[in-house]
């Protein structure tokens, strides 16, 4: 009896909800750039809920250090990002040209690239615009090239090396610890992504 109260109950809500909330569309994707960036692990999921907006959240986690510290070789790409944004399609969500923006917030920890031992740790905030374009391959598969620039603010602390713990000081001799800064730079819009739309 109870299964055919939910059966019932199911048939009900499913024939009440709205015909445009039935094209709701879901997808996952991967920046394939992401992953050649030192395997940072990343995963973004967005649903449409026009024809031309969609809602995108996304997350992006590195922890891997690489190189010997004590042969002056380490190096790391640390990161934890977390983002949620809109894009607006002109022709249709999941095809074609698209624009957004998206609120982004970063915890990371990057240094010791190019020979150079300076390493930065620290959080940062800000709002990235982005413009793409989504090439269908299949109904379901996408493939999603990218370009953005993020802007916002930094709190970080520089050091010597990736390892060492040293803090950097300043000419005056003031070290470099929880300091700020504004900041514009290319953000992880920057991808080849591979999506699957559900």
């Amino acid at each position: 009896m109870k299964h055919r109260i939910v059966l019932a109950l199911c048939l009900l809500l499913s024939s009440s909800i709205p015909s445009h909330l039935h094209a709701q569309r879901f997808s996952l994707s991967t920046n394939l750039l992401d992953w050649a960036n030192l395997g940072t692990v990343n995963l973004q999921a967005g649903l449409s809920f026009s024809r031309h907006l969609s809602i995108h959240a996304a997350g992006r986690y590195n922890i891997w250090n690489f190189g010997s510290a004590e042969k002056g070789t380490a190096f790391q790409n640390r990161a934890r990002t977390v983002s949620l944004g809109m894009r607006y399609w002109p022709w249709n969500v999941y095809s074609s040209w698209w624009i957004g923006a998206k609120a982004q917030l970063e915890e990371y920890n990057r240094g010791g690239f190019f020979k150079r031992q300076l390493t930065e740790e620290g959080v940062a905030a800000g709002l990235a615009l982005g413009v793409g374009y989504s090439r269908m391959l299949s109904s379901r598969w996408n493939l999603d090239f990218a370009l953005g620039g993020w802007f916002g603010k930094a709190w970080y602390t520089q050091y010597r090396c990736p390892r060492c713990g040293r803090v950097v000081s300043r000419e005056d001799g003031t070290p470099v610890r929880d300091a700020t800064r504004w900041f514009l730079l290319p953000s992880n819009d920057i991808q080849i992504s591979l999506t699957y739309v559900f």
